[in-house]
């Protein structure tokens, strides 16, 4: 019997630990100012760098966690739009604008952090449909015109791949709807900010006009969330951040952080009683702390979390 309630407390301690929702540790703090806007801060996977770019998404710039020493990577317009560091924290993926008579063209590359070193994986071109994405630590997913192929950011070499539901809302936002059956309803509408939870079992996305979803990684088992933009997941997979934004039209009036645990959809507020409007979040690999962009004065602020 003894031996019973043990394993059943063990039990109900796991559970609780499984399901523990962030909450507010301090009040948000600035983090990082510059003498140029910032915005869509990014944490490292190894957790000791922070990646942002600034107005129209132009330019990389990188500073440690604790928001020093931050430094630009490049300054080629649109490299900061759904930028993705590597999963071991090296490299940043990204597409460049290169406008020409009025015609918008990308290129695809890859920086080395450490260095600065650009390597061009895609010359310009406008067949590109979407953003790229990591498809392991080397190789890169592009999807254009002729369908989606792997190309492998050290050898340069090129090879079909199937892609999973992220990879297809990421590579093709237009198209990705009408080719998930559970989708099928928004086939019209754009797929915009999917995140793949960390285990890689789901992926959280928002349907314009609709508010956000999260379904498995195959694309079943969609569960509308309510209104909300930019997830992003905690590190247990089961619970995951999300804006509430408001606006008059022509800017952002009020926005707030909310915790959201994707299995019971209960909801925390992380950042009440304060005059920011923070947007897009990413919360640091350990859990911690969550970084974002305050639409006010374009700077980065943070805020630690408990559980």
């Amino acid at each position: 019997m003894k031996q019973k309630l043990l394993i059943g407390l063990s039990l109900c301690l796991l559970g609780g630990s499984v399901f523990a929702q962030p909450k507010s540790a301090s009040e948000p703090q600035l983090l990082i100012k510059s003498s140029v806007g910032l915005m869509a801060p990014m944490w490292s996977p190894t957790g000791d760098k922070i990646a942002v770019t600034t107005d129209n998404y132009t330019g990389i710039l990188i500073a440690n966690a604790d928001g020093t020493n931050l430094v630009p990577l490049t300054n080629a317009p649109g490299a900061g739009y759904k930028m993705q560091w590597s999963a071991d924290g090296t490299q940043i993926l990204g597409r460049t604008n290169i406008e020409e008579n009025a015609r918008v063209f990308h290129e695809i590359k890859v920086w080395n952090v450490a260095t600065g070193k650009a390597t061009t994986l895609i010359e310009k071109t406008r067949s590109i449909k979407g953003t790229p994405t990591w498809k392991s630590s080397s190789d890169v997913i592009i999807t254009d015109r002729s369908g989606s192929k792997a190309v492998n950011a050290k050898t340069l070499a090129t090879s079909k791949a199937k892609v999973n539901v992220y990879e297809l809302m990421v590579n093709d936002p237009a198209g990705a709807a009408s080719k998930i059956p559970a989708l099928n309803a928004y086939s019209n509408t754009v797929i915009i900010n999917p995140a793949i939870s960390p285990n890689g079992q789901k992926v959280a996305f928002q349907v314009p006009g609709h508010g956000f979803y999260v379904c498995d990684i195959n694309g079943e088992n969609l569960v509308s969330l309510g209104r909300g933009s930019n997830p992003t997941w905690l590190p247990d997979s089961e619970n995951i951040l999300i804006t509430r934004t408001t606006d008059n039209g022509h800017q952002f009036t009020a926005s707030d952080i909310y915790a959201i645990n994707v299995v019971t959809k209960q909801e925390n507020l992380l950042t009440g009683n304060t005059d920011l409007i923070p947007r897009r979040p990413s919360v640091s690999p350990d859990g911690q702390k969550v970084i974002f962009e305050n639409a006010t004065d374009a700077s980065i602020y943070i805020v630690n979390l408990k559980y």
